[in-house]
């Protein structure tokens, strides 16, 4: 007697049910995400709505900030009598060997280049003594020739350069390592001889000057030639007028 076949129904049945259930709630999702999205809507069309006011009333401003940490008066006794234009290179050089020198490593080279404007002045309250040569002209012993300091950087020509050794990777901290230095170093070369020595015929002649034009005059006499000018940081055998 042949047996009838299983009933497959039940299995069935529990599939349809399944996808029944997976398709409701994926109409669910997507009728939450279409309110979310149709909400998220409107309110962008809100927005939208009150943009042209708000463009038409909003300012746009540029702020300028300004740090002032020192406000000093010279008090009138400051006499600036030279002023010196250059361009100054500063540089600094970087090298690692190892193994007591035997393995270099290449070395970094950093440069800079910039125009500096030097001014030189002398304090008026400073030591000052007029003397006759037995000529008819004057010696003027004058003060210290000192350093108007910062000296002022044209920055908008500084030039600056640096490269790496071959096993170097320290090019632009050695660079930075420079540009942290730069007021100093030219603060240093204001004050050293060479830079001194560029301005003082320039210097005495301002001195000169100022000497004819305003200490005589106050005591009512004729202007006197100034033979020499001495500033009391040159050595005694110092102090000629350049010939004019």
């Amino acid at each position: 007697m042949d047996e009838a076949p299983a009933a497959t129904t039940p299995r069935r049945t529990g599939c349809g049910r399944l996808l029944l259930c997976l398709s409701a709630a994926v109409l669910i999702a997507g009728l939450l995400m279409a309110w979310l999205f149709a909400d998220l809507a409107r309110d962008s069309l809100r927005w939208l709505g009150r943009l042209p006011g708000q463009l038409t009333s909003t300012q746009l401003t540029e702020t300028f900030r300004e740090s002032v940490t020192t406000i000093a008066s010279t008090e009138g006794d400051i006499l600036e009598v030279a002023v010196l234009e250059t361009h100054e290179t500063l540089s600094r050089s970087d090298t690692l060997r190892l193994f007591g020198g035997s393995l270099d490593l290449g070395t970094t080279v950093s440069e800079i280049r910039v125009p500096v404007v030097f001014r030189y002045h002398l304090r008026l309250s400073d030591a000052w003594h007029l003397e006759e040569d037995g000529r008819g002209g004057l010696v003027v012993h004058a003060p210290t020739l000192r350093p108007t300091l910062p000296p002022a950087v044209r920055s908008e020509a500084l030039e600056k350069h640096s490269s790496a050794g071959w096993l170097r990777f320290n090019a632009a901290e050695n660079l930075a390592t420079l540009e942290r230095g730069l007021t100093p170093a030219l603060e240093a070369r204001a004050g050293d001889a060479r830079h001194l020595g560029l301005v003082r015929d320039k210097a005495r002649a301002s001195v000169a000057a100022f000497v004819r034009r305003w200490l005589l005059q106050r005591e009512n006499r004729p202007p006197a030639p100034v033979l020499e000018v001495r500033f009391a940081d040159e050595a005694a055998d110092g102090g000629r007028m350049p010939a004019p």
